[in-house]
């Protein structure tokens, strides 16, 4: 049944019975196809591949495409952790499905753990099922280039400005930047056309930040108008995540920080030689940054409070 299987990668991921029919497979090849757990039925008449993402699967089932969060991070873009499920849907879409199980109706739950994201317009549904990039190889091998089961990157991110909060866009829009660089011009189209209550904060995206939790650092810290630089470059050590003034270096780990013992004795070097150049370093971890940010922020005021950064 690998012929099925091609077929269905060939229509992005996702095909229809009617489809497959006119590909030449019987309806017998499609029930022992789904027998056989060679294929997946996700949803009434509808049939993708066992080697797609179980996300994408979920998205299917719903009854559209997964977009915002949840397709950011199937690209590879840094994103606030979630539990939901982002799924984009066309106005005309009925009897969307539990994520879980396709005789569920998504209508009857109270908590689906489903955010559905319904798209403007007919046309803009029909644009959106092209995918321009599929940068991770764990998804890669399941999304085909032109996708029925996830939104393009730009087309993702749009979605997530009318659903997420600054803070959450902003580092997910750094991060896409950083790893999709050649979509700059794209974002830069989108952000001249969002509404101007977004505009502020979008013109501050650049992807000048390697991690999430460094644009969220950046963000964060930005009120406070410090003399801050991103990503600088010191001889003797290479670059760091920020520096305050002249003396104050501000690094900002991510999560996997804390299961690397390799790169935590190599930052612990880093640290005792930037103390012996004259340097004040404040590091602080993953958990720090996301889940107890005044105590990241006391530190780095008290620390310019004192001068510490001159």
């Amino acid at each position: 049944m690998h012929k099925m299987a091609a077929a269905i990668r060939r229509r992005g991921g996702l095909a229809a019975t009617f489809e497959l029919y006119a590909d030449g497979f019987s309806r017998q090849q499609l029930h022992a196809a789904v027998a056989n757990r060679q294929v997946i039925r996700v949803r009434q008449g509808w049939y993708t591949t066992v080697d797609t993402h179980p996300l994408l699967i979920q998205g299917a089932r719903v009854g559209g495409q997964v977009t915002c969060l949840s397709g950011l991070s199937l690209h590879g873009v840094w994103t606030y952790p979630t539990s939901d499920l982002h799924v984009s849907v066309p106005p005309q879409a009925c009897r969307l499905r539990v994520k879980d199980d396709m005789r569920e109706r998504l209508a009857d739950l109270r908590r689906p753990l489903v955010r559905t994201h319904w798209t403007a317009s007919i046309a803009a549904t029909a644009a959106a099922v092209t995918t321009a990039v599929a940068t991770t190889s764990a998804v890669a091998s399941t999304v085909a280039s032109r996708s029925r089961l996830m939104l393009d990157p730009i087309a993702c991110l749009e979605d997530a400005i009318g659903c997420q909060n600054p803070e959450s866009l902003t580092a997910a829009g750094d991060s896409l930047l950083h790893t999709m660089p050649h979509l700059a011009a794209a974002w830069a189209q989108l952000a001249a056309r969002s509404i101007r209550a977004h505009r502020g904060y979008l013109q501050h995206i650049d992807g000048v930040c390697e991690s999430g939790t460094e644009s969220l650092v950046w963000f964060r810290l930005r009120p406070f108008r410090l003399s801050i630089v991103r990503q600088v470059r010191i001889d003797g050590v290479g670059r760091v995540d920020f520096l305050v003034g002249q003396r104050l270096v501000v690094e900002a780990d991510g999560a996997e920080y804390h299961t690397d013992p390799i790169q935590f004795e190599r930052d612990r070097h880093r640290d005792a030689v930037l103390s012996r150049l004259g340097y004040r370093v404040l590091r602080f971890s993953y958990r720090q940054i996301m889940f107890n940010w005044p105590e990241v922020e006391t530190a780095i005021l008290s620390a310019v409070f004192r001068g510490d950064h001159h």
